[in-house]
């Protein structure tokens, strides 16, 4: 079975691709051209764990993080998600065609997550106007080693400009990826949000 990973947007009050199909690798979609972008030396250091204060654990206990504070959690696996958590403010869509929003995608590979960071990467600059703003490997709180890639990019449904951060990590033959969604226009008052939330994100023992 080829599943691929996907960084959900919320657009016309439906979850859609938003043009943000990330392939683990040996999974399905075509091989997009490689874009070389160096590794970063070493992790970076895990910042201090955040307050556990509603954190939210996946009902097969494969993960759990801590969302922003009265986003609405839809376990419903829409576009096999595992979760999208969704901003209930108005302020943060635009004529009702998008909300920011966090989701996490889980699926079974047998890919290493160096492996995996690179077909991402590679899948990225497929992405209409896509420009790379983060790529880098961190330590989670609970000691898990990750890896963060972010950029912008062009909806090509919508034409709206949006901009991510995903953190991708690999615990046996499962591979999980949080990512972090909004509007480029607003990307500054959610930066430290998505960062917080994903960060916080613990992989089942």
């Amino acid at each position: 079975m080829r599943i691929a990973l996907a960084c959900v947007g919320l657009v016309v009050g439906v979850l859609a691709l938003a043009g943000c199909t990330v392939q683990v690798p040996g999974t399905a979609g075509p091989s997009l051209a490689s874009v070389a972008v160096p590794e970063s030396p070493s992790p970076t250091p895990p910042a201090d764990p955040p307050s556990n204060e509603g954190r939210f654990t996946d009902a097969q206990g494969r993960f759990s993080l801590v969302p922003p504070t009265n986003w609405t959690a839809d376990t419903s696996g829409t576009q096999g998600t595992a979760v999208v958590f969704l901003d209930p403010q108005p302020s943060s869509s635009v004529a009702g065609r998008f909300s920011s929003n966090i989701n996490v995608l889980v699926v079974q590979s047998a890919a290493d997550l160096s492996t995996t960071v690179l077909g991402a990467r590679q899948e990225l600059q497929g992405l209409t106007a896509y420009a790379s703003t983060v790529d880098e490997q961190i330590t989670l709180g609970d000691g898990t080693i990750a890896h963060m890639l972010g950029g912008s990019f062009t909806d090509s449904g919508t034409g709206l400009t949006l901009r991510n951060v995903q953190l991708f990590t690999v615990h046996g033959d499962m591979t999980l990826v949080a990512t972090g969604t909004s509007l480029q226009d607003v990307w500054s008052a959610y930066e430290q949000t998505f960062q917080t939330s994903l960060r916080s994100l613990t992989v089942a023992g």
